[in-house]
């Protein structure tokens, strides 16, 4: 597995890799969607939250590392947060799961610890829960389905939380804002206008 990277024919499959196995759901989200939508609103976020607009090369770091956070998951498939946490208590320093991250996307992981510790990093996380909430309270289907959806929306809530305790200077609740807008909360729905 040493020699295993991801490729471009790896990253085309991205269409047919689907994530939420282990929720029912009226249909599948595959990683490729799931990559076009964190990064778009990470693009939202950036200018919604940061004061000034972030450098040019700033800014397409984090759009780079929002459109390939989850490409591990093309060969590892979608493991599902309680396992990937519970492997990490059990095997402590020693996480196998980033080990094998960390072979086969080494540019992946590369951009993640280039945003460590900036607010970016933050973003790019906000965005990938919002979507994650996004997704399973519009397509999950059934009770299981609503307690994923709950626990999302507060790990959500508990990023949203650390973010503003490590960089209060920004504005959070844009985050809030664009979460209610697209959950349909808040805004105008353009799909009414047409019907």
């Amino acid at each position: 597995m040493q020699d295993l990277k991801l490729n471009m024919r790896d990253i085309a499959r991205s269409g047919h890799v689907t994530r939420w196995h282990s929720v029912r759901c009226a249909r599948n989200q595959t990683l490729a969607e799931h990559h076009y939508l964190v990064a778009m609103i990470t693009r939202e976020l950036l200018s919604r939250v940061m004061p000034e607009e972030p450098a040019p090369e700033v800014r397409l770091q984090a759009l780079e590392y929002a459109l390939l956070h989850d490409a591990p998951e093309l060969l590892m498939g979608d493991m599902p947060s309680p396992l990937k946490r519970r492997v990490a208590e059990v095997a402590g320093r020693a996480d196998p799961l980033e080990r094998i991250e960390r072979e086969i996307a080494p540019e992946v992981v590369a951009r993640k610890q280039a945003l460590r510790h900036t607010p970016l990093a933050f973003i790019v996380k906000l965005a990938d829960l919002m979507d994650a909430c996004l997704f399973i309270r519009e397509e999950g289907i059934g009770a299981h389905a609503a307690v994923v959806a709950d626990k999302s929306e507060t790990a959500l809530r508990d990023k949203l939380a650390e973010a503003r305790a490590v960089f209060p200077a920004l504005d959070w609740t844009q985050v809030e804002r664009l979460y209610a807008e697209m959950a349909g909360c808040a805004g105008t729905d353009n799909r009414l206008l047409f019907e």
